[in-house]
């Protein structure tokens, strides 16, 4: 397979498709680069247009006509072969420990004044200190304790 981000140039419907789905509704698409390629859809109306960068994929050829998939390109394309979904995976796993660290330290300083009195720059400094002991348990130093 062959992985190529491309700009339309034009595209043409040619007809429909079969699958195991339901109706497929295929295009045949032409690039700037002169290069073709016919992909199925689920729509009747192709859901990109000439001047619409894509990523395209080619899964098979015959006698110089390609065939495979056109999408929306990967904010985090790349020809490498490592997953942009790591990527993703690692920054939901960031936002997770930086919420539960903002809600413990919070919970804390709550319970530590009054309502009126919350410090949410000692919340901050509280949930930083967390969040870096969470990261890192096996180094955590106690004489730098926020407790």
């Amino acid at each position: 397979m062959e992985n190529s981000v491309k700009k339309v140039a034009s595209i043409q419907g040619a007809g429909t498709y079969e699958g195991q789905h339901g109706t497929l509704y295929s295009f045949d698409y032409s690039f700037e680069d002169e290069s073709t390629l016919r992909a199925n859809h689920k729509s009747q109306q192709s859901p990109f247009k000439p001047g619409d960068e894509v990523e395209v994929i080619v899964k098979g050829s015959r006698d110089g006509f390609n065939w495979g998939q056109v999408k929306r390109p990967d904010q985090n394309y790349s020809n490498s072969t490592s997953p942009s979904s790591v990527t993703k995976f690692q920054d939901r796993q960031d936002i997770i420990v930086n919420e539960w660290a903002i809600g413990r330290a919070m919970e804390w300083e709550m319970n530590q004044s009054p309502p009126d009195r919350v410090s949410l720059k000692s919340a901050i400094a509280m949930a930083q200190k967390l969040k870096k002991y969470a990261l890192d348990l096996d180094n955590v130093s106690f004489e730098d304790n926020p407790f």
